[in-house]
This record gives structure tokens, C-alpha cells and sequence, in this order.
């Protein structure tokens, strides 16, 4: 399978496009060291070293946002730091909303510094100056080959049984991943700090902090989510949300009310004018 020239991936753009036929592979290898904290951030997770707070762990959450680029994760290796993905036949929701073509590799910068308190160009720059490096070779498949007879359709049977089986894979993992305890208490924890990002500024700043430190927490595994501490969290978590949830309604019937009362001046005015109108028009 003929491949491109490998490219290094640049962290100054939220999103790159990538020229790739639907069905086409990409890897990308390599890895970046934060200066901030010292993590390594490949395509796909995080490593932390063994000096980080909680020990050494790997997230499985890298730089780039694979399905929101048009793209399906077929292989990851912390290890190796190489990651394959296939282009889909479907656009990539983020690509329009970033002003690129899709397939793209969107960019996790500003999530990745959400969870650090810190600026998306600050941590760019930690990444930058940190060292490392992260390139795409791209592997299109031929658009015409020639071969025996007897030979095409079982490599072409055999490629497509391989990408179902790998996507099969994926797909097991992810859901047995979201199903398990550890998963669901992650998967709260995230939703609340989606909320909390358009929380009203007064309810969110003492929430913000704690919030990042049980994320943080949850990440490292130091929090087993079966555990009975893991359901005080869980408990704790589903309360902020609740408290969230009613922020946001409470704001929503004050804008409603807000627009009735404007409303309802704007008739009471317009009445008033009426009847002057009339009172005139008998004088």
C-alpha cells in the first residue's frame, strides 16, 4: 500500500485537514513531552510518569479527536506511540465547525488545558517547548492494481473481515469500558465539567477546582469506582449536577419571566395610547 511522506503534526491549529480516500489509513507515531506537568501526550493517551501525583498512569485520551474527524481508531500503543485510524464515509462533525474539510484530526489542546486550569496557548506552548514529536503518514489505499484473477477478491475480503474484526475490537472495548463502574463515575464526572463550563461564574468558581481534582483522581485510578468511597464520590457528583441543573433552570424561568413582564408593559403602554387616542378624537 503505497504511503505519503510522513508530516510532522503541528499544535498551533485546532484542526487539520488530512487527504485521505473514505477507507484509507493513517498512523501517527510519536509522542510530545509537556513541560507543565510532565506528561507524554501521543495521538491517542497520556502517560504520566512515575513522579506525578498518583503514580504512573496512562489516559486513554490523546491529542487528537479521532470521530469527531471523520476518522474510526483502529490500533493505539502507549508504548510504541503509534496509532492507526481509518477515514469514514462520513464527514467529521468537527470539521465544519473548526473551517476545515473533512476527514481532519481535531485537536483535544483546549479540553487537555480545561482539565489543567490552564490557557489553550499556555499549554500549547508546554507541548512545544517540552519536546517530542507526533507525524502522520498517510496510506491511501491503490485506486486501481492489477492482479491475478484468482487473487483480488480474497485480499479484498480479507482486508475488509480485518478492518471489521479490528473496528469490532474497538467498539467491545469502548462499551465495556463505558459500562464498567470506573467508566460511569468518569463519565459523570466529565458531564458535570461540560455543565459547570456554562455554569453561572459565581456558582462555578468554587466548584471548578474540587471538580478537577476528582477528575484527576478518577484518571489515576486512585479512586476505586465499586468501592463504598467511589459511591461517595459517585453521590457528590450527581449532587453538583443536580445543583447545576437547577441553576440553569432557575436562570431560564428569570429570562422568562423577564421577557413576560416586558411583554406585558409593552400592551399595558399601548393600551394607555389607545385610549388617549380615542379621548381626542371625541374632544
Amino acid at each position: 500500500m503505497p504511503a505519503a511522506a510522513p508530516v510532522p503534526l503541528r499544535v498551533d491549529q485546532p484542526a487539520i485537514h488530512v487527504e485521505v480516500e473514505p477507507g484509507g489509513e493513517i498512523v501517527l507515531r510519536g509522542a510530545l513531552h509537556s513541560r507543565h506537568d510532565g506528561s507524554v501526550v501521543d495521538a491517542a493517551t497520556t502517560t504520566w510518569p512515575p513522579e506525578a501525583p498518583g503514580g504512573a498512569s496512562v489516559d486513554a485520551g490523546g491529542l487528537v479527536d479521532f470521530e469527531a474527524g471523520g476518522f474510526h481508531m483502529t490500533s493505539r500503543d502507549p508504548v510504541s506511540h503509534e496509532v492507526h485510524a481509518v477515514a469514514r464515509t462520513e464527514a467529521g462533525q468537527a470539521c465544519a465547525a473548526l473551517g476545515v474539510a473533512s476527514p481532519c484530526l481535531p485537536l483535544r489542546l483546549q479540553k487537555q488545558a480545561v482539565s489543567r486550569l490552564m490557557t489553550t496557548n499556555a499549554w500549547a506552548t508546554s507541548l512545544e517547548d517540552g519536546g517530542g514529536q507526533i507525524s502522520l503518514t498517510v496510506l491511501n489505499p491503490p485506486a486501481y492494481a492489477p492482479a491475478p484473477a484468482t487473487v483480488p477478491y480474497l485480499w479484498g475480503a480479507a482486508s475488509l473481515v480485518a478492518v471489521g474484526l479490528a473496528a469490532l475490537a474497538t467498539a467491545r472495548w469502548w462499551r465495556r469500558r463505558a459500562a464498567s463502574p470506573a467508566g460511569q463515575l468518569l463519565a459523570l464526572a466529565r458531564r458535570v465539567q461540560d455543565k459547570l463550563a456554562g455554569a453561572d461564574a459565581v456558582l462555578a468558581a468554587p466548584l471548578a477546582p474540587a471538580l478537577e481534582t476528582a477528575l484527576r483522581s478518577l484518571k489515576r485510578r486512585r479512586i476505586d469506582a465499586g468501592s463504598a468511597e467511589g459511591k461517595r464520590v459517585a453521590a457528590a457528583l450527581a449532587h453538583v449536577e443536580a445543583r447545576l441543573d437547577a441553576s440553569v433552570t432557575q436562570a431560564l424561568a428569570a429570562q422568562e419571566q423577564e421577557a413576560a413582564d416586558e411583554l406585558v408593559r409593552e400592551m399595558a403602554t399601548a393600551l394607555e395610547a389607545a385610549d388617549e387616542a380615542t379621548l381626542t378624537a371625541k374632544s
